[in-house]
């Protein structure tokens, strides 16, 4: 069928594929899913689970049901859902920070990136680094003249922990700018965004999608840059961080995944994959996750998402901490 768009082409595939996938797992589901969101309630993988979740139901003929556990870089909820039985009931919503990073940064995690089965990539977007709406700071350069001008009292930044992306960025834009800030620990970003809207923290590296576009939009942060490769369709006129002097090349972005737990049958792991890309096409749920900033993947195969995976694996465990340049 070369005259049919891909995403069609897949469609087809994936709602032909359907019936045989339920007839290999008969009885599956045969109860509520649990979806793990690793970070709080309010912040942008909390959105994209809630509308995921939503378009899940119907086409699992289940209730989908979020369970915000956060904690420790996202490895509480991670390490819980890996506990659960491997009968596919239990799904994660994830990235790179959860499931590949924090376990490197916390030893007490228990689990290894290779515990977790990729079912589908759903989207990618840029951070932004954004500050509260009355530092004062105009530009990136003025941020970094404000902060060098004040060493003795430095600006705070919150972090939602040690070797998350977050922290990465963090880490490589002080260093590259020879400034030093002050982090504020927190367990997720919803909470992190509160205290910079409230004025309590001055910086914070967030991404363009969820609730924090419209944060921006109302005039409660102040986005001064983006990480992206290019500029973000959502806001033009904000320019990359590249695009200052000393930054040249410096990108950074995050992605949402759907994983289960590698002892999930192969199976089931084929029928949760298929149903993953059945609700990413309905118009809707792209609609939501394109105007919330982010960028939707073009569908893959169960293979090729657990390839890619792989490959996220092996990259973030040679990343330098100060790495210059993230691309997922």
């Amino acid at each position: 069928m070369p005259h049919l768009p891909t995403l069609l082409r897949f469609l087809i595939l994936v709602f032909s594929g359907l019936a045989s996938g339920l007839a290999c797992s008969q009885g599956f589901p045969s109860r509520a899913l649990s979806l793990v969101v690793p970070w709080p309630a309010g912040g942008a993988a909390d959105a994209v689970a809630r509308m995921l979740s939503k378009e899940l139901a119907p086409i699992l003929g289940q209730t989908v049901l979020v369970e915000n556990l956060p904690g420790a870089g996202g490895s509480l909820g991670i390490g819980k859902a890996l506990r659960a039985p491997a009968d596919g009931h239990t799904l994660m919503l994830t990235s790179q920070l959860d499931v590949i990073l924090a376990p490197q940064s916390f030893p007490s995690a228990g689990y290894r990136p290779e515990d977790a089965r990729a079912i589908a990539l759903l989207g990618r977007t840029d951070l932004m680094l954004a500050t509260r709406s009355g530092l004062g700071a105009g530009s990136l350069a003025e941020l970094i003249a404000m902060i060098k001008a004040n060493p003795d009292k430095p600006l705070t930044q919150c972090s939602i922990g040690s070797g998350t992306l977050n922290h990465l960025v963090g880490q490589a834009f002080q260093t590259l700018a020879g400034v030093k800030m002050l982090e504020i620990p927190y367990s997720g970003l919803g909470p992190c965004v509160t205290d910079v809207i409230g004025g309590q923290v001055d910086v914070a590296f967030l991404p363009l999608a969820g609730p924090f576009p419209g944060f921006v939009d109302r005039g409660l942060l102040k986005a001064l840059v983006t990480f992206g490769e290019t500029r973000n369709p959502r806001f033009p006129d904000l320019p990359l961080v590249g695009e200052t002097s000393g930054f040249e090349g410096l990108s950074m972005s995050v992605w949402a995944g759907l994983h289960v737990s590698a002892r999930v049958s192969d199976e089931i792991a084929a029928q949760l994959h298929q149903a993953a890309y059945a609700a990413l096409a309905r118009p809707e749920l792209r609609q939501a996750v394109q105007s919330s900033g982010a960028t939707v993947f073009d569908p893959m195969s169960l293979d090729q998402v657990q390839a890619a995976y792989l490959r996220e694996v092996k990259r973030y465990r040679t990343m330098a901490p100060t790495a210059a340049t993230v691309r997922p």
